[in-house]
């Protein structure tokens, strides 16, 4: 468990916060096909996206990645890009039906508007002991994941793209239909790379 260090001495320029959105969340179930089911029907519209697992994968570190589950990304609501509403489901082989220790929340996700304010975030939280678990470049957006005290899992995330017509070419893309859960790294790495001034294009490619 993440150990939170004391805030800087007085005297100290505290590194300054930034403004968060809710942007997604993911509920993990064992009935994938009652659960779409029923928010198609509640949402009153179809999933934007949906996957079956690779056969061949099988989940590392304890957490499921978007390619090795059943899913359904539907579009709760859409504000001025990056912005916007997503719920999603993962269908997980073995998740108990009844409420306890099983269905629910698999993770939520709080977006950021650029990679500055990423980079501003993961340098804030560093300084005080909190670090990623897991970063990832999934395609569409970058993200850095999280556990609270009680190992729910947090993601926060900025978009790779300039608008929604870019993302919604690069989720068609067979780059991102090969490898849904895109390329991961050490988050520490990454910021580096970004304050030395690494060209974004390479920096947030999906290939390689």
């Amino acid at each position: 468990m993440t150990t939170v260090q004391p805030a800087p001495e007085a005297g100290t320029a505290p590194t300054s916060a930034v403004t968060l959105q809710m942007y997604e969340l993911v509920l993990r179930t064992g009935r994938f096909e009652i659960q779409r089911e029923w928010y198609r029907l509640l949402l009153d519209r179809d999933p934007f996206l949906e996957r079956e697992p690779d056969a061949e994968r099988k989940p590392v570190d304890g957490q499921e990645r978007a390619a090795d589950v059943r899913l359904a990304f539907f579009k709760v609501h859409q504000g001025e890009y990056p912005y916007g509403q997503l719920l999603a489901i993962f269908g997980v082989d073995g998740t108990p039906t009844e409420p306890v220790n099983g269905p629910g929340m698999h993770h939520f996700q709080l977006r950021l508007p650029s990679i500055e304010a990423m980079a501003q975030q993961y340098e804030r939280l560093a300084e005080r002991g909190v670090t990623p678990h897991r970063t990832a470049n999934h395609g569409p957006g970058t993200s850095f994941y999280y556990r609270d005290p009680d190992s729910n899992i947090v993601e926060l995330s900025f978009a790779n793209c300039a608008d929604a017509a870019e993302e919604i070419a690069l989720i068609n893309s067979e780059a991102f239909r090969r490898n849904p859960s895109g390329r991961e790294w050490d988050a520490a790495d990454f910021v580096a790379r970004y304050r030395a001034g690494e060209p974004l294009d390479k920096l947030l490619s999906i290939e390689g």
